[in-house]
């Protein structure tokens, strides 16, 4: 059985929004637009989740939200958990997390942060080639990593600009 880790970061979020903290800052228009455009990508892949750890500041939760309805997981119904131990999480704290879901799933995705996202990745897969600005992850970028044996595999790197 094949396994992978879907990693998506969180898309651009409105910084002159008037959140009063960074938790409750909500997704820009460009964000709104772009999550979308991933979910669409995420379903013709073929890359959909049946397990979701999603951080639960505001800006993942409306990502996410977006990125479900785009894809059409209505009938998918992947298992999802909100926890805000993914808020400024450590890359351990993600392994840490993907680990506990056990073996019982095929496709688990992790919807965070930065740094973090761009850390895991580089722990899965140092090979990873950053956008021509140095990012790795950039707002909602989606990772799929295989990670079936001691030797994970980068599948997909994609960015909003790639679609």
């Amino acid at each position: 059985m094949s396994r992978l880790l879907i990693l998506l970061r969180h898309a651009k979020s409105d910084w002159y929004s008037g959140a009063r903290t960074d938790r409750e800052r909500p997704l820009s228009a460009r964000g709104r637009k772009d999550a979308p455009r991933m979910g669409e990508w995420i379903a013709k892949a073929g890359f959909l989740p049946d397990r979701i750890l999603c951080s639960g500041a505001h800006r993942t939760r409306e990502t996410l939200g977006l990125v479900r309805d785009a894809s059409g997981w209505e009938s998918h119904d992947p298992k999802i958990t909100y926890s805000d131990d993914l808020y400024l999480a450590s890359p351990y704290t993600i392994l840490g997390m993907v680990e506990a879901c056990g073996g019982e799933f095929e496709r688990i995705m992790v919807v965070g942060h930065n740094p973090a996202m761009d850390e895991v990745l580089i722990h899965f897969c140092p090979e990873a080639k950053p956008t021509a600005s140095g990012k790795l992850m950039t707002t909602a970028a989606t990772a799929i990593i295989d990670i079936s044996s001691g030797d994970s595999r980068l599948l997909e790197l994609v960015r909003p600009a790639d679609l």
